[in-house]
């Protein structure tokens, strides 16, 4: 009953290269240097059913550890995609708070502006029939249009 409970536990390559007598072990196959896995093949004891049912072990093995390094890759690209977003939500909220801050500048900013030309017009004396605007040029002069 033991040995039922052991066999249970191999994986399907484990149990394989067991039934078939391979003298290496699935985690040696699969993860040795491939010089010694053609050492591995060009092994006298072995006959091709052995070759090919190591071939297959190794192959099986290789994409499992490739398949985890991806999954591994994508989590990590999500959790950094998650850290980056969070920084740029919090980065538009700032923005649109000093939008909202420089906007409330901007009004208050044209309101002082239109008290000053108009008191300037009413100093000037200037018809008040008449639209007149206060124009600043590029040499920092004012004219009245």
């Amino acid at each position: 009953e033991n040995d039922t409970d052991q066999s249970r536990r191999l994986t399907r390559d484990e149990k394989a290269a067991k039934n078939m007598n391979i003298p290496y072990s699935v985690q040696f196959i699969i993860t040795c240097s491939m010089e010694e896995f053609n050492d591995i093949l060009n092994n006298k004891s072995l006959d091709n059913e052995q070759i090919s049912l190591c071939r297959n072990i190794r192959r099986r093995g290789k994409n499992k550890i490739a398949a985890q390094t991806c999954r591994k890759r994508k989590i990590d690209q999500i959790s950094e995609l998650e850290e980056e977003l969070g920084s740029v939500r919090s980065r538009k909220i700032h923005l649109l708070e000093e939008r909202e801050k420089l906007m409330l500048d901007y009004m208050e900013w044209m309101v002082v502006l239109d008290k000053l030309e108009r008191h300037i017009l009413e100093r000037l004396e200037m018809d008040k029939d008449k639209e007149w605007k206060l124009r600043v040029t590029c040499e920092g002069l004012v004219d009245v249009v």
